[in-house]
């Protein structure tokens, strides 16, 4: 078994603008506009939180980088949740 080394930080609000910036919120809603859909925020150890979003296919994962450019080129490690069928 892996130790998860995941914070008991509070979920993500309803109100992001109480965790993002607006450059962030803003490209957020012109993504989830094309399709994409927030995932998960990084937030441990970041001084601005980095939301992490994906594609409608779930494969697809990408960033938006604290200036609120979309960076589709970022790596991501997605831990599977085990409760998913496999």
């Amino acid at each position: 078994m892996t130790k998860d080394n995941r914070s008991t930080m509070p979920p993500i609000p309803d109100e992001l603008e109480h965790i993002l910036n607006p450059q962030q919120i803003m490209t957020l809603r012109d993504a989830e506009n094309e399709g994409w859909e927030l995932c998960f925020v990084r937030r441990e150890g970041l001084e601005v939180p980095l939301p992490v979003i994906k594609g409608a296919d779930d494969q697809i994962f990408a960033v938006i980088e604290e200036d609120g450019k979309f960076n589709g080129a970022a790596e991501i490690k997605v831990r599977n949740n085990p409760r998913d069928p496999a």
